[in-house]
């Protein structure tokens, strides 16, 4: 089965599943849908990287994060609804548990919730549920025949033993399935005051169950059809393809005088699968590049992974057909052997990978968990000497190349490498973030701290610059500021970062000091991804996309006015995918 109609067949069978959940979690059918489409958007954009490490787990973590992270108050219930009055938090758990049918260690690892803090939650729910609705546990309504029975351990549903997925009342998936759970994660060792799983209970299951079949159909038909065209409907690629389809087409049908009607299925699908004579056009599954030369003169442009039809991808070690695969600035397309690359189902996390503004270096972490920094023309090799910490990576670098930064999540530590000289300095903090640094190597440093003495905040950020010839005591910054990364201007001292509202904004990294116009970002539903880099003095590059195509952005910081690069890349990139060297 191609890597497209996997995904159509998942999003078949699982979306309205998923909109069953959010409905729940929401009380809303137009709420649940957009819940569910946002989520399942996000998470299927990286369809190559999941496909086979449990993605049905992906689209939960993001649609439990979506509601769980919104703010204010978007997900009120209506009045009688069974779980009104139950906390965000507690609906959760409930919903994931209960109706999800996830044991408590798999329902925390969807939630983001610790195991004891979901257990609890549990307890509470339990306590106002049979206080609000008694007749519900004194009558309570019958379990649907094809969930009531035991699993082949005497398990019942409700403790996590049986998982609804894909939750219709058909028949389940068959094990080979690549989109399953799989199975749920081993839960820890008893601990005092922890129950290891959730007491059954049927009646609030089937209640749960019950809700959630009061969706109205005509809110869950056309999901995935909405879902499949958000993620793949590239307009520009999709236009070429479809171009060197009808090319294919005609071709099959003259050799199908010859060679039979079956030959033009084939052609068909090769031709609608992959665009064999545009630049930088994406390998096919099985299409192996070959492997990085010695020394690469040429610039990379951006850099994608890999895609493995058959085989179970290993992001640590991957096999040639999932490597990262770079695209040069004449076209050329290489594969990088000795690095990570792909989605971390265990943690959520994609594999770094980094590019030099220039197209000339590249970041990345090998096998063995070294993080290496690659002179392409050269062919030099040099590691920064810093540990993996826990959380994602981030890595940014001067804009000479010369200096290379790498933070971890929440890490007190971060380190800088200067590649002309090979050391490594380190930089701490509390929760410590390097977002950019400048050509004489001076760094923008973020931290952030909890607090209990600043009204209205759990936490706060400071802002300082460090640097061999210049350095600031730091001031208070909001920590929305830099959720989309931020760039150094080329004086050293202006930093473009991105509102919470999503305008963009230029502040002095000295003092804090916000100047000039603030240009929304978001206009015609556009989402920033991140800010990428200067472009000039005066021109700031940001990427952004709708839920289609990823769009690079150049704004100008003195007018606001902002419009597309016109850059070739934007038609190839995806939303994560590393951007190097733009086109001359």
């Amino acid at each position: 089965m191609s890597k497209s109609h996997d995904l159509s067949a998942f999003l078949t069978s699982y979306g309205p599943s998923f909109a069953r959940t959010a409905y729940l979690l929401t009380g809303d059918a137009d709420k649940a849908r957009e819940l569910a489409t946002a989520a399942l958007v996000a998470s299927c954009r990286r369809w190559s990287a999941i496909r086979y490490h449990r993605p049905a787990d992906a689209v939960l973590r993001d649609l439990y994060g979506r509601f769980l992270g919104a703010t204010g108050a978007p997900w009120p219930l209506p009045e009688g609804h069974l779980l009104a009055g139950l906390a965000p938090r507690t609906r959760a758990a409930v919903v994931a548990t209960f109706h999800d049918g996830l044991s408590l260690p798999h329902a925390a690892q969807v939630t983001g919730l610790w195991t004891g803090a979901l257990d609890d939650e549990l307890r509470r729910a339990r306590t106002q549920l049979r206080a609000t609705h008694p007749t519900l546990f004194e009558n309570p309504p019958d379990l649907p025949k094809d969930l009531a029975t035991p699993t082949e351990d005497g398990d019942q549903p409700g403790n996590g033993a049986m998982s609804l997925f894909p939750w219709t009342l058909g028949p389940a998936p068959e094990p080979t399935s690549p989109w399953t759970l799989g199975p749920a994660p081993e839960p820890p060792a008893p601990t005092a005051g922890i129950h290891d799983a959730a007491p059954g209970d049927p009646a609030l299951r089937a209640a749960l169950l019950g809700l959630a079949a009061g969706m109205p159909r005509a809110d869950v038909a056309g999901l995935a059809e909405t879902v499949l065209r958000r993620v793949t409907a590239r307009r520009r690629i999709r236009a070429s393809v479809w171009t060197l389809a009808s090319l294919g087409l005609v071709a099959a049908m003259v050799t199908a005088i010859v060679a039979g009607l079956s030959a033009v299925a084939d052609r068909m699908d090769e031709a609608t699968d992959r665009s064999p004579f545009a630049p930088g056009t994406r390998a096919p599954a099985q299409e192996i590049r070959d492997p990085l030369p010695a020394a690469l003169p040429d610039p990379v442009r951006f850099a994608y992974t890999g895609y493995c039809r058959d085989a179970e991808a290993d992001v640590h070690d991957p096999q040639p057909c999932g490597q990262w695969v770079l695209t040069t600035r004449s076209g050329a397309e290489w594969r990088l052997p000795d690095a990570r690359a792909g989605y971390d189902p265990a943690t959520g996390e994609s594999m770094p990978l980094a590019l030099s503004q220039d197209g000339h270096r590249l970041v990345y972490q090998n096998p063995q968990g070294r993080y290496l920094v690659h002179d392409l023309p050269t062919g030099v090799v040099k590691r920064i000497d810093a540990t993996a910490g826990d959380g994602e990576a981030h890595i940014s670098s001067s804009r000479d190349g010369r200096y290379f930064a790498l933070s971890f999540g929440d890490a007190d530590d971060s380190a800088v490498l200067d590649f002309r000289t090979g050391a490594t300095r380190t930089v701490r903090g509390a929760d410590v973030e390097i977002l950019a640094v400048h050509d004489d190597g001076t760094r923008v440093v973020a931290e952030r701290r909890d607090t209990g003495s600043v009204p209205g905040h759990a936490s706060v950020s400071t802002l300082r610059l460090d640097g061999a010839g210049t350095r600031t005591k730091g001031f208070r910054i909001d920590p929305a500021l830099i959720e989309h990364g931020a760039a150094l201007a080329p004086d050293g001292r202006s930093l473009a970062l991105v509102t919470a509202d999503d305008r963009l904004v230029t502040m002095d990294a000295r003092t804090g000091r916000v100047t000039g116009p603030r240009p929304r970002l978001d206009a015609d539903g556009l989402e920033v991804i991140r800010v990428e880099r200067w472009l000039s003095r005066d021109k700031v590059l940001v990427r952004l996309w709708d839920e289609e195509d990823v769009h690079l952005v150049q704004v100008d910081v003195r007018t606001g006015e902002s419009a597309d690069l016109g850059d070739s890349a934007t038609e190839w990139i995806d939303y994560s995918d590393p951007l190097g060297a733009l086109e001359k």
